[in-house]
């Protein structure tokens, strides 16, 4: 596993975490104030905070004298191992959403993820081919921005560059990844915490290339999409 940091210069990252956390924090305070106006309503509330947060985590990225090159926007290696990894990176997560559940129902019982607020989309071609289009600009992207590119490289430059503080880092990014996705209830806080830990190992695992997760992410919305398109209403 490659946790070494490409930027040993990250200034103070518990402030940076905390701007970005103020921002987001922030932006959706504004975006729940006035969302009888916002043309997306309740459905996919969060846009503006995620967003929000993704241009803090630039923003800040470059004035501690780092590159995008850091948040993981590099080239990859070879091309042609791209669809691979992602695909790989995805079938990785579909089967850890079936496996882990099951394993957890033993000892407690976990709901599953409250996705009414998409009933919408159930049978609506035109809504649901707009919303696969939407999600990986409005959703995929920020969130590996704020999530796996900032927060992670933040995280290991507190907890340390060994296998320990990347591990730490994937960890504690995953649990904050699931909590700010308390609206779709207890089961989808838990679903897309396994989403953060596949997604953050698999960003360490890549080489920290953030373009490799953001496709895999990607895949993972536009069949959650298609899921919702295709059952009954």
């Amino acid at each position: 596993m490659n946790i070494k940091s490409k930027s040993n210069d990250y200034g103070r990252p518990l402030v940076d975490i905390a701007v970005v956390v103020a921002v987001s924090a922030a932006a959706f305070t504004v975006e729940v104030a006035i969302a009888d106006i916002l043309p997306w309503g309740e459905e996919a509330r969060g846009i503006i905070a995620v967003l929000s947060g993704a241009v803090a985590a630039v923003v800040l990225t470059l004035i501690r004298g780092a590159a995008l090159a850091d948040l993981g926007f590099q080239r990859p290696k070879r091309w042609l191992t791209v669809p691979f990894w992602a695909l790989g990176i995805f079938v990785v997560f579909v089967v850890a959403q079936g496996v882990v559940p099951v394993l957890v129902a033993n000892f407690i019982d976990v709901p599953q993820p409250d996705m009414s607020r998409y009933d919408y989309i159930r049978g609506n071609l035109p809504a649901a081919i707009t919303m696969g289009l939407a999600l990986p600009l409005t959703a995929a992207i920020p969130e590996e921005i704020v999530y796996r590119g900032f927060l992670i490289n933040r995280l290991i430059a507190l907890f340390g560059q060994g296998r320990a503080g990347g591990t730490l880092a994937v960890v504690v990014q995953a649990l904050i990844f699931g909590a700010v996705h308390f609206q779709w209830g207890v089961g989808g806080v838990f679903v897309t915490a396994i989403m953060g830990l596949v997604w953050g190992f698999a960003f360490l695992l890549c080489g920290r290339n953030l373009w490799i997760v953001i496709i895999a992410h990607s895949m993972a919305h536009v069949a959650l999409v298609m899921q919702i398109y295709s059952s009954p209403a």
